[in-house]
């Protein structure tokens, strides 16, 4: 048997990653918290990480299979953390691809294998409006839920509501009543950009 790699744990000044984005594929492209700023922090950056969003965020219901899965085999773990990576990147290409009204189709030839593998590995649950069901065994399997509502939103008019946070470069669906919404979160980016516009106010004041 292989010799299994410690997982990373989130350092004590790392809060915990806001869900914000307002959709499940929006949700993954943002797993990298201040992703320009000093506290950068990967909260997917190994198979521990991975499994510990899916389990929160709901995506898998039971990780022990997937979690002795990558005890077992902690290359393939590796690469399943490595190819998470890459769906991250090619989410965030494409939607920040509309976002800026720009071409999405390098960001979607990246995004499509993602999508293909998906939708061939899913079934369909049963009632009266059957919807994509998997069984989580394999262990890229996280991923495959994630892109396909990466692929369902590509499709649905949501994609007029996307926007780019204006602090961070966080993506999320603005639901608001009057599409008005500027942040990922008010808490977060809004209340730190009216701090620092207050801050800037008072600096340009005239001393008396």
């Amino acid at each position: 048997m292989e010799t299994v790699q410690r997982s990373s744990v989130r350092p004590a000044e790392i809060r915990e990653l806001p869900i914000v984005a307002g959709h499940l594929a929006l949700d993954f492209a943002n797993t990298v918290d201040d992703p320009l700023g000093p506290e950068r922090f990967d909260h997917v950056i190994d198979y521990a990480g991975l499994l510990g969003w899916a389990s929160r965020i709901g995506v898998v219901p039971d990780v022990t299979a997937l979690r002795q899965a990558a005890a077992e085999q902690p290359r393939r773990a590796a690469a399943a953390v490595r190819r998470g990576a890459e769906l991250r990147d090619a989410l965030n290409e494409v939607f920040g691809a509309l976002v800026d009204r720009t071409s999405p189709e390098d960001g979607w030839a990246r995004l499509r294998p993602f999508v293909s593998t998906a939708i061939q590995q899913a079934t369909l649950s049963p009632g009266s409006q059957p919807a994509p069901a998997w069984e989580f065994t394999d262990l890229e399997s996280p991923l495959w839920p994630v892109a396909e509502s990466a692929y369902s939103l590509l499709n649905s008019p949501l994609t007029s509501k996307l926007k780019r946070c204006a602090g961070c470069p966080w993506l999320f669906l603005d639901q608001s009543r009057n599409g008005s919404r500027r942040w990922c979160s008010m808490e977060l980016c809004g209340t730190a950009q009216k701090i620092d516009r207050y801050v800037a106010k008072r600096a340009a004041r005239p001393k008396r």
